[in-house]
């Protein structure tokens, strides 16, 4: 058992060795040059991290995880350092994988799947079924928003899982304050803009298709046999994170701000009092149907009195 997480978590990022390709010295952003995977996104993975230990017990003895969008691997040798020989299986699940990401992960014995997961983009892959059943745990973390058809890939996801496995999901939250002062302040859509979209980019790297509230993902996870255990709002703090001058320690950025941007980070912090108002969320669910019995009871219709009553009993009218 781990007793300090944060301890625990900040050594492995400290000593953590990336992969070749998950170098990126040509961006020359101060909040990406020279840092790994796990430091640019801290907050967020910690908060992964933290969400897995509190499941670590309820998982088998003999633990079988699957990554879903899972580039550029980080999270598989985080999962390997974290369950060590209890880990039993371990796939990894996505677009396009080269040969050389396959081949490194071979090496620790990670399956790797490569398969289109969104074939309602208007220019998919191929798509294979995952043939793997009975996992403990599957992670869908910053994914689900590039999706066209989430369901469809959350429909594969529960026939991997054992009844009453775990899914971690963690995504962009559509309500947060940031979008919120675009829009009064810019008259800006929170919507991805068409040039960040599959309308100009159709290519393996798939854009943001949209992002959601917490009442949409719950709606999304209920349709394809899922409840929600726990749910969180979080600041992000993506790139706010660095090595201090000798590497032994991670730190916030120190950065000296103008007048203007100091009053926008005060009403940014004030803001995010209100949990909903901040920019990132964590779900955990819970496998709760097979998707045999849910394709059973799913609501579909294309008569409009069907439709009206369907609304009134979900209190949507």
């Amino acid at each position: 058992m781990i007793k300090n997480k944060k301890k625990y978590f900040e050594n492995f990022v400290l000593n953590y060795k990336p992969f070749d390709w998950e170098h990126k010295d040509y961006d020359e952003r101060p909040g990406f040059k020279g840092k790994n995977s796990f430091l640019i996104s801290y907050k967020r993975f910690y908060k992964v991290f933290t969400y897995i230990l509190d499941i670590e017990n309820k998982l088998s003895k003999s633990v079988k995880v699957v990554d879903v969008g899972a580039w550029p691997g980080n999270m598989i040798k985080l999962i390997k350092d974290l369950f060590k020989e209890r880990l039993s299986e371990c796939t990894a699940i996505g677009l396009s994988f080269d040969k050389k990401f396959v081949d490194e992960l071979k090496k620790d014995n990670v399956n790797c799947i490569s398969t289109e997961i969104d074939p309602s983009f208007p220019f998919a892959k191929k798509s294979i079924d995952w043939q793997i059943k009975n996992y403990d745990l599957t992670l869908l973390l910053d994914t689900i928003e590039h999706l066209v058809e989430p369901n469809y890939c959350l429909d594969q996801i529960n026939k991997s899982l054992k009844m009453n496995g775990y899914l971690i999901i963690t995504t962009d939250n559509i309500t947060n304050f940031l979008y919120i002062q675009d829009m009064l302040r810019k008259g800006k859509s929170p919507n991805v803009p068409y040039l960040l979209s599959s309308k100009v980019y159709i290519g393996d790297w798939r854009p943001h298709n949209r992002e959601f509230s917490k009442e949409e993902l719950s709606f999304l996870l209920e349709y394809s046999g899922f409840e929600i255990i726990k749910h969180e709002y979080f600041d992000r703090k993506q790139t706010e994170y660095k090595f201090n001058n000798s590497k032994s320690k991670i730190v916030d950025h120190k950065i000296k701000w103008g007048i203007k941007h100091g009053i926008f980070l005060a009403a940014k912090y004030l803001a995010f009092c209100i949990p909903h108002l901040r920019n990132h969320q964590i779900i955990l669910a819970k496998k709760r149907n097979e998707i045999k019995d849910i394709e059973k009871i799913r609501q579909k219709t294309d008569s409009v009195e069907k439709w009206l009553e369907i609304r009134k009993l979900k209190g949507s009218i």
